[in-house]
């Protein structure tokens, strides 16, 4: 299928692009992109209203699609694209939760202290307690990596976390 000349259209099944795509048809990957590119921003903006980060989600799940079309199995291309773009919205929103939480304790704690220098050190070591977490979720294998963030970044309990990611 590879070296076929058959140029995706749109009457082709989403099943057959998706064949097209895993042999390598970078016309049937433009074609998917044509396809839903539209339909998952407007989606992803009624949630966000933030066009330049709905932009970047939905180029970031065409991206995933594109390098993982080797390494996993869809059964209908139209969910999985929406269930990628649905977890990077909700990532990101508890990602700004977060990061706002921790900078709402980091005032509190600046208005509190009598020291400035106290308040500096702190800051620092909490920037690279961040950076050392950072260091070592990025070597763990994508699931792990994914509950552990679920688990020391957004409070969630290791179950939580884990079923939240249908694994055990």
């Amino acid at each position: 299928m590879k070296n076929a000349h058959i140029h995706p259209d749109s009457t082709c099944t989403d099943n057959y692009l998706w064949d097209m795509i895993r042999a390598d048809s970078v016309d049937a990957f433009n074609e998917v992109y044509n396809r839903y590119w539209d339909l998952l921003f407007h989606v992803t903006m009624k949630r966000l209203h933030a066009k330049e980060i709905a932009e970047e989600i939905v180029q970031d799940t065409f991206i995933i699609l594109w390098e993982k079309r080797h390494d996993i199995e869809i059964s209908a291309l139209k969910p999985y694209l929406f269930a990628i773009t649905r977890y990077a919205v909700f990532h990101y929103l508890a990602s700004r939760q977060t990061i706002a939480s921790r900078m709402k304790t980091l005032s509190q704690m600046a208005e509190t202290s009598g020291s400035k220098d106290a308040d500096v050190e702190s800051l620092v070591n909490d920037r690279l307690l961040l950076q050392l977490i950072e260091t070592v979720a990025s070597e763990l294998p994508e699931k792990s990596r994914q509950v552990f963030y679920y688990n020391k970044l957004l409070d969630y309990s290791i179950t939580q976390a884990a079923e939240t990611f249908n694994i055990s």
